[in-house]
């Protein structure tokens, strides 16, 4: 593994989306941390039934949704069924950064979820407790990470060549690493000639601050499963889920000068993910009162593994600007060679690296109550400790990066309701969910609730062989990071990102 860029991408300290202040960060953390975040979310997964209702209902059986939710529901089918849905979603991000407000939006086409059901389940005249089963064979997209945000504004306060000035000092040229090292490279920063490890910048102003950051790819997952039934009263369930993801980030900042001997900085960072995993899920329900189900359900750890590649360019746009004229206040010359500076670039080599990540488990109950045959009410609440993610690789220490996800991450419940109301052949669906804030309190130094909310509804129509179910939901939430690291952490300028979700699926589903 080439491990200069990593080592910039840290000392930067912006690679990394979301961070924390320095007394949270483990020194020497390359930022996965931000990883186990990412693959430990899911975004609803599942038909529009199950989205409809905010992803509540795992002990309801008779949806495909069960493969991923509670595998006992499975039992619950008595035919077999065929399901695809496509899905469309639209992110709305405002990124606020120095007062100002900068809206951005991504869209997406995709399948959200596919799979069939085979039922074995007994004869009314065979006698037994076991009634039989259903095998379910699904793929859901579990997670879509298509996002734009935008940030921008003038910084009255410091520029990221004040960062370097920090890093750099008291290091002579040759001790040089990471975000100071460019600065030197690109004149932004230059050693006083009586004090190499003194450094002095050119440029003295502030400047405007933008950066675009463009996310794309996905997380995929089948799943198989198997659902059994005991005397039409308890239902057992197993199945293993195998995932697939990729994950592409791309960022750009830009610091903008007026009246300075220098035009414009640019960052330009790309990072690229794909990567495979595995886990298992068990689950139980449980029908005392034909009114009336509960369940409990265990998903295991997701394995997965990783390779990963990026690199960074780096721009200076100069005014032509000669460096002789870059004078301390007794006149001496602080740049002692002779060069007019105009365009510069440099470039970090393409760093190539594996690395393998644990998620944490996942504990859900559940519970519905039927109203006959005129609907339902359900409740689900799900229990699961991010903080009890892994990184682990043979090309890299990660044992910084596992203490950052102990000290900035959480455990978090998350509670999701939902309900159906049925009249003849029609369904009207409502739901809500709240996902809990996965960091601890005053991360990045910032008093924000992270938590996710979520809204929903739906219809469907079950015409007894076929069925159409379209589901909307809504989902808001609140993320921040800082470009940079200043010593003083409420010196680094914060941007405090507004998500405003929206999704919709269409079910078509076929009983044979």
């Amino acid at each position: 593994m080439k491990l200069g860029i990593k080592l910039i991408m840290i000392s930067l300290g912006v690679v990394c989306l979301f961070q924390t202040s320095q007394a949270q960060i483990q020194q020497g953390s390359f930022g996965y941390y931000n990883d186990a975040l990412r693959y430990s979310q899911l975004q609803n997964p599942g038909t529009a039934r199950f989205s409809a209702l905010a992803g509540s209902g795992s002990v309801l059986g008779g949806d495909i949704s069960s493969a991923i939710y509670n595998p006992a529901g499975l039992g619950v089918y008595n035919r077999s069924q065929f399901v695809f849905t496509p899905g469309f979603s639209s992110l709305q991000t405002e990124g606020n950064s120095f007062g100002t407000a900068n809206k951005d939006e991504a869209t997406k086409l995709s399948i959200a979820n596919l799979g069939v059901v085979i039922n074995f389940n007994k004869g009314d005249l065979i006698p037994g407790s076991f009634r039989g089963g259903s095998l379910a064979i699904t793929y859901n997209r579990i997670n879509d990470f298509n996002r734009n945000v935008l940030s921008s504004g003038y910084n009255g306060s410091n520029s990221i060549i004040d960062n370097m000035l920090q890093q750099a000092d008291g290091l002579f040229p040759e001790e040089l690493s990471g975000i100071a090292q460019t600065g030197y490279d690109h004149y932004l920063i230059n050693p006083d000639p009586n004090d190499e490890t003194l450094y002095h910048s050119p440029v003295l102003g502030f400047p405007t601050q933008t950066e675009t950051i463009r996310t794309k790819g996905y997380t995929d997952q089948v799943n198989i499963a198997y659902g059994a039934n005991f005397d039409d009263k308890i239902y057992f369930g197993a199945g293993m889920g195998i995932t697939t993801s990729s994950y592409t980030n791309s960022r750009i900042y830009t610091e903008s000068f007026n009246n300075e001997p220098l035009s414009s900085f640019t960052i330009d960072e790309r990072l690229e993910l794909n990567g495979t995993g595995v886990n298992f899920n068990i689950g139980a329900i449980v029908r005392p009162l034909d009114v009336l189900r509960v369940g409990l359900s265990y998903t295991s750890p997701t394995y997965y593994s990783f390779n990963e590649e990026g690199d960074n360019i780096y721009n200076s746009e100069w005014n032509n600007y000669d460096v002789s004229n870059f004078r301390d206040d007794m006149g001496n010359r602080l740049i002692l060679e002779d060069t007019v500076l105009g365009s510069l670039q440099t470039a970090t080599d393409i760093f190539v690296s594996s690395f393998n990540l644990k998620t944490p488990a996942k504990l859900n109950a559940g519970l519905a109550f039927f109203f006959n045959k005129n609907g339902f009410i359900t409740a689900d609440i799900e229990h699961l400790n991010y903080a009890n993610a892994n990184v682990s690789s043979s090309d890299f220490f990660t044992g910084s990066d596992n203490t950052t996800i102990e000290n900035i991450y959480n455990s978090a419940t998350n509670i999701k309701l939902g309900g159906e109301y049925r009249y003849e052949m029609f369904r009207l669906r409502a739901g809500y969910a709240h996902y809990g804030d996965p960091y601890k309190s005053n991360f990045d130094g910032v008093d924000l609730d992270r938590s996710r909310k979520m809204i929903s509804g739906g219809v469907g129509i079950n015409l007894g062989k076929y069925f159409f179910d379209l589901a909307i939901v809504n989902t808001k939430f609140d993320q921040s990071f800082r470009s940079y690291r200043m010593a003083v952490l409420e010196d680094s300028p914060l941007t405090v990102i507004k998500h405003n979700m929206t999704n919709a699926k269409l079910t078509f589903g076929l009983n044979f």
